[in-house]
C-alpha cells in the first residue's frame, strides 16, 4: 500500500485567516491472510505564514491539497521519511509480534473451537 496522508484540523487565525499549525496523520495498512496490519502517526506541524505576501490564501479558500503541501513542506523530507518508516515498522511487527496483550485461556478456547468448526465440517462433508 501506500502511506495515506490526512490533515484533521487547522488552526488559523480568525481576523487575518492565517492558518498557523496543520493537525496531519499519516496511515498505512497491509492485509494478510485476512488479518489487517496497521501503521499510524499523528501530529501537529507549524506552519510559515506571511499575510502580507502576495500568494497568501486566507483559511477561507484553502484547499485539502494547499493544507497538505504546506504540511509535508514544513515537516521536510527527512521527518517524512522518517515517519513512514515508522509506519511500515508498525506493520512488519504487527505481522510478527514482540509483545501480546491477548489472554491465553481466550485464545486457548477460541483455538478449541476452531478446531471443532474445522472438524464438524470435515464430517459433514463425508471425512474423518
Amino acid at each position: 500500500m501506500a502511506i495515506l496522508w490526512n490533515i484533521v484540523a487547522l488552526d488559523a487565525t480568525v481576523a487575518t485567516g492565517a492558518i498557523n499549525v496543520a493537525h496531519w496523520e499519516a496511515s498505512d495498512y497491509e492485509v494478510v491472510d485476512g488479518v489487517t496490519h496497521r501503521g499510524r502517526r499523528y501530529g501537529a506541524v507549524n506552519l510559515a505564514v506571511n499575510v502580507d505576501a502576495e500568494d497568501f490564501i486566507p483559511w477561507a479558500e484553502v484547499t485539502e491539497e494547499n493544507a497538505l503541501a504546506w504540511t509535508k513542506s514544513a515537516l521536510g523530507e527527512e521527518e517524512m521519511a522518517s515517519i513512514e518508516s515508522c509506519i511500515a515498522n508498525d506493520i512488519a511487527e504487527s505481522k510478527v509480534p514482540v509483545v501480546t496483550s491477548k489472554n491465553p485461556w481466550v485464545v486457548a478456547e477460541q483455538e478449541a473451537a476452531n478446531e471443532a468448526a474445522l472438524a464438524a465440517i470435515a464430517e459433514s462433508e463425508g471425512g474423518e
